[in-house]
């Protein structure tokens, strides 16, 4: 589950994905150079397809070209770069999770 576009709604302070007619969401708050991570939404059939996953590494893929160090203060998005340690980089300096 790969073949989708993110956006970032900044109005609504959210990435947002449209996926088989439903809305996937990881929110944020920025501040600064820097962005919190707050949560994830989206149905659990889209979760039980690997949406999650799939739309955590687009995110992380913008936070990046943004050139912006981010906060997980989301349970669900420190798992995921805990299981994905490249991303470990774009974490705001002195975070270790």
């Amino acid at each position: 589950m790969k073949d989708f576009e993110i956006f970032d709604n900044k109005e609504a302070r959210r990435f947002e994905a449209t996926i088989a007619g439903q809305m996937a969401k990881v929110i944020y708050e920025r501040n600064g150079t820097r962005i919190f991570l707050t949560g994830a939404e989206m149905s659990p059939a889209l979760e039980k397809q690997g949406v999650l996953p799939a739309m955590l590494e687009k995110v992380m893929q913008e936070i990046s070209a943004q050139n912006i160090r981010m906060v997980p203060t989301s349970k669900k998005v420190a798992d995921y770069v805990r299981s994905h340690p490249q991303w470990k980089s774009l974490l705001a300096h002195g975070l270790h999770i």
